[in-house]
C-alpha cells in the first residue's frame, strides 16, 4: 500500500499492507486530516518515525470484525487492557499503550491501518465523512469537561483560535458560560466571529483582566505564560498545548495564587459524535482544503501556514 511515511523528511512509500490480529479491524481510510501534533513530529516530538497521522474516518474491510463494511472513527490510544492504569479507568495512560501516527503505532495517512476493534466508533448515518474526521479534536475538547467541574457562572479565557480552540470554545458556549477566545491573529479573530464566538484580539486583553477558568491551545511555548498572567488565585489553567520546545514556567507564580494546573490529552467518542450528528458543533467552515492523498505532501505545506484551518486529505 502507499503510505506517508516520515524519517526525517515526509515522503510517499510503498509499504506492506498491516494485518490485523485476532480482535482487529482491518479499515480503509476514507479521509484523514493534518493536526498540529502532525506538525510537531516533523520539528522532532515524541522522536516518531514511521507512518503519520490519527484524525481519520474509514471502513472496515475485514470480515473478522464486527464491525466489518460500517464506516468508523477511532480512539488512538491502543491499551494492554491489564495494567494498573486500565484497571483503574486511564487507559489513555496505559502503561504498555502505543499510540496510533504519534508513539509506536503506525498511523492514518495510509491506505490502510489497523485498530484494535474495541478502540472503533460507528459514524452515524447523517454525520458526513468529512465531518466525522473531526471527532478526535472534539473529544479532546470535551475532556475538559470530563475532567474538571465547569460552572455556568465562570467566565474562561481560551487562548489560542486555532483550529483546536474553534472546537473547544464551541463546547464551552454550549455550557452557557461567559467565555472569550483570544488570539494575535486579526485573521483567526474574524474568522472565529464568522462561527459566532465571541473573540478579540490579544492586544484586547487589559493587563489586569482575569477569568476563573483559563485554556491555553496556542501551540505555542509562551502560550501557557500568557494565560497564567490572565488566571485568578485558585483558577484553573487547562493545558492543551503539546510542542517539540516546551517553554520554561515560573512554578513560584503558581505556587503563590494556588492554581490549578490540569493537563488534558485525548477525549470520549461518543459525546463528540452525538454533537457532530445534532449539529450542535459547525466543523465544516473549518476545512481549509481538501487534498487527494497523491497531493499529501502539498497539503503539509498548506497546514503548516499560520491562515490555514483543517487540511484534509480524501484517500
Amino acid at each position: 500500500m502507499r503510505a506517508l511515511v516520515y524519517d526525517g523528511k515526509l515522503s510517499l512509500q510503498e509499504v506492506p499492507d498491516p494485518e490485523p490480529k485476532h480482535g482487529d479491524a482491518l479499515i480503509r481510510i476514507r479521509y484523514s486530516s493534518i493536526c498540529n501534533t502532525d506538525l510537531e513530529i516533523l520539528k522532532g516530538y515524541m522522536g516518531f518515525s514511521g507512518i503519520l497521522g490519527h484524525e481519520f474516518v474509514g471502513e472496515v474491510v475485514n470480515e473478522t470484525s464486527r464491525f466489518f463494511g460500517k464506516d468508523v472513527v477511532g480512539e488512538i490510544n491502543i491499551s494492554c487492557g491489564h495494567c494498573y492504569l486500565c484497571q483503574t479507568g486511564r487507559k489513555s495512560h496505559c502503561l504498555n499503550r502505543s499510540v496510533m501516527g504519534i508513539f509506536e503505532h503506525t498511523g492514518a495517512f495510509a491506505e490502510y491501518v489497523v485498530l484494535p476493534d474495541k478502540n472503533l466508533h460507528i459514524v452515524p448515518a447523517n454525520v458526513e465523512l468529512p465531518v466525522a474526521v473531526f471527532t478526535e479534536p472534539l473529544a479532546a475538547s470535551l475532556e475538559i469537561f470530563e475532567q474538571t467541574k465547569i460552572n455556568p457562572t465562570d467566565n474562561v479565557f481560551i487562548f489560542g483560535a486555532g483550529k483546536l480552540g474553534l472546537l473547544i470554545t464551541q463546547v464551552f458556549r454550549l455550557s452557557g458560560c461567559e467565555y472569550t477566545l483570544f488570539d494575535i491573529h486579526s485573521s483567526k479573530v474574524e474568522f472565529a466571529r464568522g462561527l459566532g464566538l465571541i473573540t478579540k484580539n490579544l492586544s484586547e486583553l487589559h493587563a489586569d483582566e482575569r477569568a476563573e477558568i483559563c485554556v491555553d491551545c496556542t501551540g505555542s511555548p509562551d502560550g501557557i505564560g500568557v494565560a497564567l498572567k490572565h488566571l485568578r488565585p485558585r483558577g484553573k489553567l487547562i493545558l492543551k498545548t503539546t510542542v517539540a520546545d516546551p517553554a520554561k514556567v515560573d512554578l513560584n507564580q503558581i505556587v503563590l495564587h494556588e492554581f490549578n494546573i490540569i493537563g488534558s490529552r485525548c477525549g470520549v467518542f461518543e459525546p463528540a459524535l452525538s454533537l457532530l450528528s445534532q449539529k450542535l458543533v459547525d466543523v465544516e467552515p473549518m476545512i481549509t482544503k481538501v487534498f487527494p492523498f497523491d497531493e499529501i505532501e502539498a497539503a503539509f505545506k498548506l497546514a503548516a501556514r499560520p491562515d490555514s484551518m483543517k487540511v484534509l486529505i480524501r484517500h
